[in-house]
């Protein structure tokens, strides 16, 4: 019998010539895109870890680009091991960096965008767990260890042609350098925003959660600038929304256009929605919630009134994907919850719940 092809929390040893991955993820969606990454011919997954995923790959790079759950994609370079919290560590992350090998990288990067001779490049650092250092002190001591390997530049990351990611989990760090010339997570389409718009690959991970295909009627009654919208009918899905904001009506137009879809967009009030009953396939949604939108009434009388038209006009075997921090206030007396996942959005934990039809 194989062995899975990933266990959460532990590396799997890939014995073959493919190119290592990391993607990058947000926390609590890391099993969505692995799901997401699984489904690449050619790529065997090795990890699921805290806001990454781990995998081998013998396809073509470019192939990875249409990747949309995740926020970000590297060729895994090194993990180092051993790191020392204290401030004597940074000088030992300088020391690691300098014995980075980008060869193989290069080439991986190479075959989906040009790269000068003397590229410039940036780093992005994260870490989980206490250390006498910060962020920018850990971009600063890697960037002084690649400088004196190579004669690259080193630059903020909208001015470098390559960007160098150092993900730290306590005493370990992964290290990869990144496929795309920008994050996979921004969008081009994604030129107007609001206050709580979503983020594009939560968007597409919610899409995946509800199971959206193409041809399915997809309906998101607070549609704010149209990023679940734009991200389901990119999938192929009939995609109708509405907002009782003109301007953020206005914006979701623009992205719409941007992102080159057609979408059916209309002023409503989402306690009242102009649909016949049993005429839409999947709801998926972000409520208001949170400190990013403010809410004129009562969130519960909203939330329930919400619910209440949102059952009315789902189909009999329709499924629900709602984000918002307050899921005790959610209620579909057909729909049983299937499942609850916390994510980490705008420095806050909302929920995703996500329900179907019994």
């Amino acid at each position: 019998m194989m062995e899975p092809l990933y266990i959460p929390g532990r590396r799997q040893r890939i014995m073959n010539d493919m190119m290592e991955l990391m993607a990058v993820t947000t926390r609590g969606l890391e099993n969505v895109s692995a799901d997401e990454m699984g489904r690449i011919a050619g790529l065997n997954l090795s990890q699921v870890a805290y806001r990454r995923v781990h995998a081998a790959f013998s396809g073509e790079p470019a192939d990875l680009l249409d990747l949309r759950t995740v926020d970000d994609i590297f060729l895994h370079l090194a993990a180092w091991e051993d790191l020392i919290p204290q401030r004597a560590g940074l000088a030992q992350l300088t020391e690691l960096a300098g014995t980075l090998a980008f060869t193989e990288a290069l080439g991986a990067v190479a075959r989906v965008r040009p790269l000068g001779a003397e590229p410039v490049f940036s780093v992005t650092a994260n870490f989980v767990g206490k250390r006498k250092y910060n962020a920018d002190e850990i971009k600063e001591a890697v960037a002084a260890g690649v400088g004196d390997r190579t004669s690259w530049r080193y630059a903020a990351e909208n001015e470098s042609d390559l960007n160098l990611r150092v993900f730290i989990e306590h005493d370990r760090a992964d290290v990869g350098l990144r496929l795309a010339a920008a994050s996979l997570g921004r969008r081009a389409y994604r030129q107007a925003n609001l206050p709580g718009s979503l983020k594009p690959p939560v968007a597409a991970a919610m899409l995946r959660m509800a199971g959206v295909l193409p041809g399915d009627s997809l309906l998101d009654p607070f549609c704010g600038a149209g990023t679940i919208l734009i991200e389901a009918a990119l999938a192929g899905a009939d995609a109708r929304g509405g907002d009782n904001d003109p301007l953020a009506l206005t914006a979701a137009r623009e992205n719409a256009a941007r992102a080159g879809v057609s979408l059916t967009l209309e002023e409503w009030d989402s306690r009242h929605l102009p649909l016949e009953g049993r005429s839409v396939a999947r709801v998926v949604t972000n409520l208001p919630w949170g400190r990013q939108v403010e809410v004129d009434e009562g969130t519960a009388a909203l939330y329930r009134q919400a619910c209440a038209e949102i059952d009315r006009v789902l189909t009999s075997n329709g499924e629900i994907v709602i984000l918002t921090d307050q899921p005790d206030l959610l209620a579909f007396p057909r729909h049983p919850v299937v499942t609850r996942t916390e994510i980490s959005l705008f420095g806050q934990t909302p929920v995703i719940s996500q329900f179907s039809v019994r």
